[in-house]
């Protein structure tokens, strides 16, 4: 009886825990990156991405001394996301980078760049 007993709670408690495990795959969290805009420009002014991984840059203007009040994002080789640069107010920018190779961000005079590298 002990065992029947045993075997009984084992099954269930196996199959309860079966029940709480999702098949689907999980999908990437985001990878946050800060970006400063400076007297310099964009620092840094070359950043690292993973093709397929949910991204965010999060840019913060520091300097009212540059003509970089926006953010033009290139996000394929034909596809850009373009945003306002309020002084000292970090503006996320969310993208998903779909191929590999070597995209730009720049102000929106193009006089202050920089390169996302996809891998």
């Amino acid at each position: 009886m002990t065992k029947i007993l045993l075997s009984l709670f084992l099954t269930t408690a196996i199959t309860a825990c079966a029940k709480d495990v999702d098949a689907t795959p999980s999908k990437p969290h985001a990878v946050r990156l800060a970006v400063s805009v400076t007297e310099k420009g964009f620092e840094p002014d070359n950043l690292t991405v993973q093709k397929g991984v949910p991204t965010i840059l999060v840019f913060t203007r520091k300097t009212d001394k540059t003509c970089a009040k926006e953010v033009v994002l290139q996000i394929t080789k034909t596809e850009t996301i373009k945003k306002a640069l309020p002084l000292d107010q970090p503006v996320e920018v969310a993208a998903t980078f779909s191929e590999a190779g070597k995209l730009s961000y720049a102000c929106g005079m193009n006089m202050m760049t920089g390169v996302v590298t996809v891998q």
